[in-house]
């Protein structure tokens, strides 16, 4: 629940998004971000600014980054489908998007819950049959269904949030003006621009630049740093 101050600003910002003063509500929803750490709904709210703004990189970033927080809300996909449309910043499609929609079903948070809550769990059911005789033929079914479901769901979570584990490495392309470099200098030869909001791998970085990956294709070299944004910046906390 949101604490009174915070409701105030945040109500304070939908006013000003409501009234049409969109780059006001988008200073006050950062604002919100910086004192008060992330929220969905800024990061929504967030989104929609800088798309009524048609500054579609700051856009897609901030549905990515409420994404991660609230992976299953069907107005924040749809926005952010429309954002990278409006982008044209389009996609790889997924080898297996099945097993990738399974893998996002759940935040990154509800992942970790769940394999320290089986952890727990099967700690605990260790602990319970050392200390306590089960001669119930009943009992002990139910505790061996417990911890097959705690099982599954640690080797679940395990597995997820590995195969996800390349997020943090992950960045977006913030304005259409980004050129990739052949070194990190302003005057290096261009190799070519990955486009706004292109979601793009971040591989190191040297000085002001970042070196930079577009999946997909074959361009890869060096971005200016106010170019591109993490989407799980190291103080997050998402």
């Amino acid at each position: 629940m949101l604490r009174a101050a915070e409701s105030t600003a945040f109500d304070k910002a939908n006013q000003q998004f409501q009234a049409g003063d969109f780059a006001a509500a988008a200073l006050a929803y950062e604002k919100i971000l910086t004192t008060d750490g992330p929220r969905a709904a800024v990061y929504y709210n967030l989104g929609n600014c800088y798309q009524r703004l048609a500054r579609y990189g700051h856009a897609i970033l901030a549905y990515e980054r409420a994404r991660l927080l609230s992976p299953r809300d069907q107005d924040l996909l749809a926005n952010l489908i429309l954002a990278r449309k409006a982008a044209t910043a389009f996609e790889e499609p997924s080898p297996q998007p099945r097993m990738d929609a399974a893998l996002h079903y759940f935040s990154r948070n509800e992942w970790s819950w769940g394999v320290v809550t089986s952890a727990l769990c099967l700690g605990g059911l260790s602990v319970l049959r050392g200390l306590v005789a089960m001669p119930r033929r009943e009992l002990r079914h139910a505790t061996l269904a417990v911890a097959a479901v705690a099982s599954l769901t640690l080797m679940a979570g395990a597995f997820a949030l590995y195969q996800r584990r390349g997020e943090t490495a992950t960045g977006v392309v913030l304005t259409d003006k980004a050129a990739v470099l052949l070194s990190p200098f302003a005057e290096a030869e261009s190799l070519g621009a990955p486009g706004v909001g292109r979601c793009v791998r971040l591989c190191g970085a040297s000085g002001a630049f970042r070196y930079i990956e577009v999946p997909g294709t074959g361009l890869h070299g060096w971005l200016a740093a106010k170019d591109v944004a993490a989407i799980i910046p190291e103080s997050a906390g998402l």
